[in-house]
This record gives structure tokens, sequence and C-alpha cells, in this order.
């Protein structure tokens, strides 16, 4: 029995409504990414939060994984993730490799690109030299310490490696800050409280001879050494000072004072 043209029309709107929507759905699949913010982060471009990896990598210039054999070449790799490392001839390094006493730097810290493969984040360091070190990241919870796994060099010039942490979940780990670099000899003094007590203080005292003398000035109007405000009192503290000197040695020496003058 022949069906109606009706339901054979409604058949073929619903299989391409169907495939439509599948595609759609295999678009926005294939379009989700991880942003970059700096070698450290990534933000997820469907909002579910942002990969840091800046708890992993050690800020003192050492890698995290020193010297690991990889289980493809043999060669042993170190890295170290978000703050760039040193060893040997390796320096401002993510990945170095080392070999016959030789290292090559595999990858810059600050050459990083982000990607995202479908899964896990990745991330690619690169060289100018054309080497290049390539890190996935792989989210499981569970795992609080960081485990890496050297590949190697599959494709020469290309390190591969794997890492299992808890940090490459968003918004599993929290973001730390790289110290704050030195300040350089070159750079302006952070005025203290005594500094700015002694401006204060002889700025008055500044202000307060200028102006007493500026008025005794217009009172007078002469000039002479009485324009200085209390005259008498400023020309006296020389005196007073040697006084107060011979008492003190006076008493020092079991000196009796004279203490008439004053």
């Amino acid at each position: 029995m022949a069906r109606p043209k009706a339901y054979l029309s409604i058949n073929f709107l619903a299989c391409v409504v169907v495939i439509l929507l599948s595609q759609r759905r295999l678009q926005g699949a294939a379009v989700m990414t991880c942003d970059g913010d700096g070698p450290c982060r990534c933000k997820m471009n469907d909002g579910s939060g942002v990969v840091d990896i800046s708890t992993l990598g050690f800020q003192n210039g050492s890698a995290r994984f020193p010297d690991v054999a990889a289980s493809f070449d043999g060669q042993l790799y170190s890295y170290n993730p978000c703050y760039p490392m040193r060893e040997g001839r390796c320096a401002n390094a993510a990945a170095c490799k080392i070999a016959d006493d030789t290292q090559t730097v595999m990858g810059e810290q600050a050459q990083f690109t982000w990607y995202f493969t479908g899964y896990y984040p990745l991330v690619t360091y690169s060289t100018s030299d054309g080497r290049k070190t390539e890190v996935m990241f792989i989210c499981d919870e569970n795992i609080t310490s960081p485990q890496l796994d050297v590949i190697g060099e599959v494709t020469p010039g290309t390190l591969s490696l794997n890492l299992w942490t808890m940090c490459a979940c968003p918004n599993k780990c929290p973001a730390v800050m790289p110290p704050a670099p030195h300040r350089h000899d070159t750079d302006a003094p952070t005025l203290t409280t005594g500094y700015i007590v002694l401006i204060v203080f002889f700025s008055l005292f500044f202000v307060y001879f200028v102006f007493g003398s500026v008025i005794n000035y217009c009172r007078r109007g002469t000039l002479s050494k009485e324009i200085l405000p209390n005259y008498s009192f400023w020309s006296s503290i020389p005196s007073y000072a040697m006084d107060g000197c011979r008492c003190v040695f006076g008493c020092v020496g079991n000196k009796k004072a004279n203490y008439d003058a004053i």
C-alpha cells in the first residue's frame, strides 16, 4: 500500500531538521577553545571556567620536572610549567633537552600558544629555530600532585608531554601571581615618615623667618640684623648651648658648674 505524499513530506522535513541540528551541534563542539591569558592559564570559551597551572611550576628558575627519561627515545628532558627555567645552557626555557652534557631549549616560556584538543587543553612552546614542545594537560580531579609522562620526540624537533593534574580541570586550582620584580637602583626612593617630618619642619622654619623678617622690615624700614624675628632669643642660643656643655662636662669631671651666668 503506497504511503500518502503528505506523510512522506513530513518525514523528509523531520530528517532535514535532525540533520541541521546535528550539524549545528558538531560545529559548536568543533569551535570550543581555551583562550590563553599568558603562559599560566586559559579560559574555556563555553563558560565552564579557567584552567590555571600557575601552582604547578617553580618560580626560582629550576624545573619542576627535572631530567625525566622519555618513553619513546630514552632522552632526558626537563619541564617547568608557567615560569621560565634555567638548566645549563637552557635559559628562559619551558622545556630543555639534556643529551651528552649538552642542553638544548625545546621551547621558550614566552613563546606559548594555547589550544583545545576537544577533550583537554594543550599548550605549545616554540623556539626561534623551529623546535617546540607540546604539553597536553589531562584533567583528573583525584590527582593533587601532578604526574608527568614524557613521550619524547616522535617527530624530530617536537617534544610531546602529557601532564595529569587536577589543575587541568576548569576552576580547580587558584591563581598564583609571580613575585613582584625588584626595584631598580634608578627608581625614586620612597619617602619615609622621618623624611616627611624633616621636610615639613624646615619648610615651616623657612616660612617663619621669611615672613617674620618681612614684617619687621615693614615696621622699622631699615635692613639690620634686628629684622630677624625674635633676634635676641635666637642670638642667645649659642651662649646657652655653651653653658649647657660646660655643665655636662663639669658634672662628669666632678666639678661644680657655675650657674651665675645662667
